[in-house]
């Protein structure tokens, strides 16, 4: 194996470790640990938020937490390419806050999510989240 291979493998598997403790620091809803994570000018793609900038980032997940505040992020599983890291993961809580406009009904989630993260120097400069949101709304309460 040819040194710059060795780097790469070793670049692919920090991206990999750095997407897994950002999902821990989610799981935990530590926002300055989950945005240690990010670059400066991440761009964050989200089929309930549009794509926004870090500061959309931080207000979505804060909407997020307060509607699910027990949420929970398994990291399923994690395959990496050079700086693209793909994580399958399965989002749990409890809609304890209002969410996606829809008040507090104390019904538990469960919705599969994947994650697309682009790297940049061993930080998140794109994090594009694919969900069932209809899966989301119905489980809530907000739609049949």
């Amino acid at each position: 194996m040819a040194l710059t291979d060795t780097r790469a493998t070793e670049i692919t598997t920090a991206n990999k470790q750095d997407f897994r403790e950002a999902m821990s620091r989610a799981s935990k809803r530590d926002h300055p640990g989950f945005e240690q994570h990010l670059a400066d000018d991440v761009t964050f793609v989200n089929p309930m938020a549009g794509t926004t900038d870090r500061a959309g980032f931080h207000n979505f997940h804060e909407a997020l937490w307060q509607g699910l505040p027990d949420i929970n992020y398994r990291v399923d599983r994690v395959i990496a390419e050079g700086g693209t890291v793909v994580g399958e993961c399965t989002v749990t809580g409890t809609h304890r806050g209002e969410l996606a406009g829809v008040p507090a009904t104390n019904k538990p989630i469960e919705v599969p999510i994947a994650f697309v993260v682009d790297y940049e120097n061993g930080k998140a400069k794109r994090w594009v989240s694919y969900l069932d949101t209809a899966t989301l709304l119905r489980q809530i309460g907000a739609m049949k």
